[in-house]
């Protein structure tokens, strides 16, 4: 398959957003707007990504719906359960790490098995490691993307735009109290549709690299984060705020495929895009041992120690990330596909996984 640095370094973006948001949210809360925003866009881009790597992966007719999802979980399922369990011994034997992570059993087997349910403790659905929400939104679009098998690319990309959207339309009609349907009738998953058709449009033939739509791109994905912005907590606002986060991302990957031919190879930027799931699951753990590091050595009495920690977090949480793809999320892919050796991956990554 073809390599797109495109799309790993795009990945690398998104890995690096979301880690932001939770590397200074750490140390001055979750208020700011521009931390928030950027979480929320890093999330959107991750899940527009995974919708247009499932459609090239599978192409354009049917496929085998047993082995899609045995790759699905070789590559999501190992990490994802190792940190989760992490997440479970800090919880059970040293719960005064966290604010509100409850251990029980039945809420650690959910988390394992992708099953959405509220959180002990919380208000709304939560996995035992918090960042595995997204995870149970990949779950849900890779049985829909598997159950359309036998569909073409295009049937299936039109049953599901439909499908979703309802499924929207239906909580915003609805707005129901139960925070498991409120995770269901949202609007999130309609960014991997977008991904899809992006998806079918390439597997047309639809990207030239044609340099006339850099700027008219640009422009749309400039205008994407400032709608992102508008989110106030009603309705209508984070509806808007969410169509400007899937422009965000839409723009972005349409334009990383139009000028994937013209592309620098930037091996750290491209390392970071192969560790991003390493990167999204373990950075919390390496935010956290910072922080309780500096409050123990330097403390917070100036304001730009915030900052320093911030940055100090950021920059240890990727060299951790590309020492755990290396040593051991490569490892364990090479004795599950059964390989002598792993070898680079061109494409097929997810949101927050590789093929």
């Amino acid at each position: 398959m073809q390599k797109f640095y495109s799309v790993q370094y795009l990945r690398a973006c998104a890995a690096l957003l979301v880690l932001f948001a939770h590397a200074f949210s750490y140390q001055i809360g979750i208020d700011n707007p521009i931390i928030v925003t950027a979480g929320r866009l890093g999330v959107i881009l991750f899940f527009v990504i995974s919708g247009f790597i499932m459609v090239y992966i599978t192409g354009n007719g049917p496929f085998s719906a047993p082995t899609f999802l045995k790759r699905r979980a070789i590559r999501i399922i190992p990490l994802y359960w190792l940190f989760t369990s992490v997440a479970a011994l800090l919880a059970a034997f040293a719960p005064s790490l966290f604010q509100t992570t409850v251990f029980t059993w039945p809420h650690y087997l959910q988390s394992l098995f992708f099953v959405v349910h509220q959180a002990p403790e919380r208000d709304g659905v939560s996995p035992i490691l918090s960042l595995g929400w997204t995870l149970n939104y990949e779950a849900y679009f890779y049985i829909a993307f598997a159950v359309l098998a036998f569909l073409s690319v295009t049937s299936r990309a039109l049953v599901l735009t439909a499908f979703f959207t309802a499924m929207w339309l239906a909580g915003l009609l609805m707005a129901p109290a139960n925070p498991v349907l409120q995770f269901y009738l949202n609007a999130s998953p309609v960014a991997f549709v977008i991904g899809m058709w992006i998806g079918r449009r390439y597997l047309d033939g639809g990207f030239a690299s044609d340099t006339r739509y850099a700027w008219p791109l640009g422009l749309v994905a400039a205008a994407g984060v400032a709608l992102a912005f508008v989110d106030d907590g009603t309705p209508l606002m984070t509806q808007i705020s969410f169509a400007g986060q899937v422009m965000w991302a839409a723009s972005l990957l349409h334009l990383g495929l139009i000028l994937e031919p013209k592309l620098k190879h930037w091996s750290l930027l491209e390392e970071l895009g192969n560790a991003s799931y390493a990167l999204y699951l373990s950075h919390i753990f390496v935010i956290g041992a910072v922080a309780y590091l500096a409050k123990r050595t330097i403390g917070y009495e100036h304001p730009a120690t915030v900052f320093l920690v911030s940055v100090v977090s950021i920059v240890t949480a990727c060299i951790a990330s590309l020492v755990i793809h290396h040593m051991i999320e490569k490892p364990i892919l090479l004795v599950l596909n059964g390989r002598r050796r792993v070898r680079n991956a061109p494409l097929p990554y997810a949101a927050t996984g590789n093929k």
